[in-house]
C-alpha cells in the first residue's frame, strides 16, 4: 500500500521531472486523440512481417517543435503543474485525516497479527481492505481536485490540431469552460479516469498482497512486487485513461473534439464502444513500435499505403 508524505523539496523535484518529460506526455496525448500528422512508413515487424508504422514519440516531438518552436513543446505544462501540486496536497491531506481517524484501531490490528492461524489471516485481509480503501479515498480526492486542470491541460494540447488559442491561459480557460459548459465542464471524462484509478489501486494492491504473503519468501524482494504489479495492472486499465482524455475534449468546440476528426460521443461508454470497434482502445499505449492497423492498399509499385490516403485524393 502506498504511503503519502510529501515535503516541499519533493514537490519541487516533482515539478522539475514533470517539466523535463512534459513533451513526451504532450505527444502521447495528441496520439491518444488520434492526431497523426506524419504518414506511416513501410517497415517490418519483429517477426519479419511487412507493416506500416507511425514515427516514434521522439520524431513526433520533433514535428511539434518544427511547427511551434521549442516552447511549443510545453503547451499545457502550466495547468499540469497546478493540477499536480493541488492534487498532491489534497491526497496527503485526506490521507492524514484518515490516518488520524483509524490510527488507534490499526494499532490494535497490528498487535493481533502475530500468529499463523486462520483468524490471523482474516485480520490480515481486513487490514489490507482497510488500507486499500483509505488509499482509494485519498487518491480519488486528489483526482477530483485535479480534474479541472486535467481538462484544461488536454484541451490546451488539443489546440495544436485545430490551431485554436482559447485555452492558452489557465484563468481564462476556467472562465470559458464555466460560461459554455457550467460546472460539469470541468469534470469531463472524470468517470473513466476514476474507474482507471480505483481499478489500478485495488488490482495492484491485491496482486501485491497475494504475492508477498503467499509466494515470495525473500522479504528483500517484496518492495519490487508493488512496482511490477502496478505496471502489469496499468496495461489492463489503460483504455479507461484513453477514454478519459478523449472525453475531456469531445464536444468542447475544438476541432480535435468534433467531426471529422472525432465523432460526437453521447457518453464515455459510447466512446469506449467506438474505439473498441475500431481496435483503438490501446491507442497511444506504445510510444515506439506504433503500427498502423487500418485498411491497407498495395499500389502497382508494390508499396503499402493506408487506404484513407488513397481515398482522400
Amino acid at each position: 500500500m502506498q504511503q503519502f508524505s510529501t515535503t516541499p523539496v519533493q514537490v519541487l523535484s516533482g515539478i522539475v521531472v514533470t517539466s523535463v518529460f512534459h513533451p513526451i506526455g504532450y505527444a502521447k496525448t495528441l496520439i491518444q486523440l488520434g492526431h497523426e500528422p506524419i504518414a506511416p512508413k513501410p517497415t517490418t515487424t519483429f517477426f519479419g512481417k511487412e507493416a506500416l508504422a507511425y514515427p516514434n514519440v521522439f520524431k513526433y516531438i520533433k514535428y511539434i517543435k518544427s511547427v511551434d518552436g521549442f516552447f511549443g513543446m510545453y503547451r499545457g505544462l502550466v495547468p499540469r503543474i497546478y493540477g499536480g501540486v493541488l492534487s498532491t496536497f489534497a491526497t496527503n491531506y485526506v490521507n492524514e485525516k484518515l490516518e488520524d481517524l483509524f490510527s488507534e484501531e490499526e494499532n490494535e490490528v497490528k498487535a493481533e497479527l502475530d500468529g499463523d492461524d486462520e483468524d490471523t489471516i482474516i485480520k490480515s485481509l481486513r487490514k489490507f481492505v482497510k488500507d486499500t480503501s483509505k488509499e482509494t479515498v485519498a487518491r480519488v480526492a486528489g483526482i477530483i481536485v485535479n480534474q479541472p486542470f486535467q481538462v484544461i491541460m488536454v484541451r490546451s494540447m488539443a489546440q495544436f490540431i485545430g490551431r485554436e488559442t482559447q485555452y492558452n491561459s489557465v484563468f481564462s480557460s476556467f472562465q470559458d469552460i464555466y460560461e459554455k459548459e457550467g460546472i460539469l465542464g470541468f469534470f469531463a471524462g472524470i468517470i473513466p479516469r476514476l474507474a482507471a484509478e480505483v481499478l489500478t489501486i485495488w488490482l495492484a494492491n491485491f496482486t501485491t498482497y497475494i504475492i508477498n504473503n503467499y509466494t515470495i519468501e525473500d522479504k528483500n524482494l517484496m518492495p519490487y512486487t508493488s512496482i511490477a504489479s502496478g505496471l502489469l495492472v496499468t496495461h489492463f486499465t489503460y483504455p479507461f485513461q484513453l477514454v478519459a482524455n478523449v472525453m475531456s475534449v469531445n464536444n468542447s468546440g475544438l476541432a480535435a473534439g468534433t467531426p471529422p476528426h472525432m465523432p460526437n460521443y453521447t457518453s464515455w461508454q459510447d466512446c469506449w464502444a467506438h474505439l473498441s470497434r475500431m481496435g483503438e482502445l490501446k491507442r497511444g499505449s506504445s510510444l515506439f513500435m506504433r503500427y498502423y492497423r487500418g485498411p491497407v492498399i498495395i499500389r502497382q509499385d508494390g508499396q503499402r499505403v493506408p487506404a484513407k490516403d488513397i481515398f482522400s485524393h
